[in-house]
């Protein structure tokens, strides 16, 4: 009994590094300094499978290598103890710019001729669309 109960053991240890190796080769590290802005995974939701990431939060303190405390804008200036699985970097999006042209072209044929590319010279708040069609060189 000993020498299988000494064979299981040894096994078993062999097939945990065998499975961490597995594991760490695909793992990321997730590493966050004091001031980095994170998302916190919602886990309060009535549906599991339904994600939400809420946030950004600011990280206040790192208690261990596993856990961090995060303060949360939108809570009243609440800190909570989040587990580093829960937490993601945030990346803030850049701005987006509105741009209005209003440069007007007064030869499309010019450029049609140029391009080899027919334009329609139709009105565009007409909305009979075989007379412009008709009208266009589309057709040729």
């Amino acid at each position: 009994m000993r020498r299988c109960q000494d064979l299981a053991v040894e096994r078993m240890t062999e097939v945990q590094v065998k499975r961490k190796a597995w594991y760490d080769k695909n793992a990321v590290r997730r590493k966050f300094q004091v001031g980095d802005q994170v998302l916190v995974l919602a886990t309060s939701k009535p549906n599991k499978m339904a994600v939400q990431w809420i946030g950004p939060g600011v990280i206040e303190s790192q208690l261990s290598d596993t856990t961090y405390i995060v303060k949360m804008a939108n809570k009243n200036d609440r800190t909570q103890i989040y587990h580093v699985n829960l937490l993601k970097p945030y990346h803030q999006r850049p701005e987006k710019i509105n741009l209005l042209i209003s440069e007007r072209k007064e030869t499309p044929e010019a450029e049609s001729d140029e391009l080899g590319i027919p334009y329609p010279t139709a009105d565009p708040n007409v909305h009979d669309f075989e007379e412009i069609i008709r009208d266009s060189a589309l057709e040729e």
